[in-house]
């Protein structure tokens, strides 16, 4: 009686032994997928589409500690992180960000830098300022009118400027130099543009 007993054991035993077997494999390939495997992380950074299309840049970020330059690729465990992107001259700085990466899954984060725009004031007592200096390409020049009048501006490089009462042109310069601008009419100091 006790060795049926022991056969009846190791035969119960014996049939569960391969479906405790598949349920372990189960079981790891369900932790594999969710939990140890990692998430992908892209990091960009750009300029806003504002004043000119849209440019990729090359900067530093911060992921949780770890540096690299955009676009920056991480393979991360699953997890929340923060993303900090670095101040940058002739732009605002896009704010921290915080992103989920998930497993087997790409996530992205762009930062968007926004151009300092330097912006002149122009009436028919002359403009604001005499001198500004901008970055090419990068840093829009706008010109403000708050009169009730129209305004022209004139310069070799742009010829004449027309700004209707209270409106504004946005110039953006694309080499460097020095660059002269008058008031038509007016006999006020003109506008001196370095463009670094």
């Amino acid at each position: 009686m006790k060795g049926r007993n022991r056969r009846n054991k190791f035969g119960t035993l014996l049939f569960f032994i391969p479906i405790a077997l598949v349920l372990a494999i189960v079981v790891y390939a369900v932790l594999d997928t969710t939990v140890f495997q990692n998430g992908t992380l892209v990091v960009r950074a750009q300029t806003s589409a504002r004043y000119y299309p849209i440019e990729y840049l090359n900067t530093s970020v911060t992921v949780s500690g770890r540096s690299g330059i955009t676009p920056y690729t991480l393979s991360l465990p699953p997890g929340t992180y923060t993303v900090n992107f670095p101040s940058e001259d002739w732009f605002t700085s896009p704010p921290s960000r915080s992103v989920t990466v998930t497993p087997g899954e790409t996530s992205f984060v762009v930062g968007v830098y926004n151009p300092v725009p330097e912006i002149v004031a122009v009436n028919s007592g002359g403009f604001s300022v005499s001198k500004v200096t901008v970055l090419h390409r990068v840093t829009p020049l706008v010109w403000v009118n708050p009169s009730s009048d129209y305004q022209v501006i004139s310069s070799n490089l742009t010829g004449r400027i027309f700004i209707p009462p209270l409106q504004n042109y946005t110039y953006v310069f694309q080499s460097k130099g020095a660059f002269g601008f008058s008031l038509v009419g007016s006999q006020s100091q003109g506008l001196v543009v370095t463009s670094t």
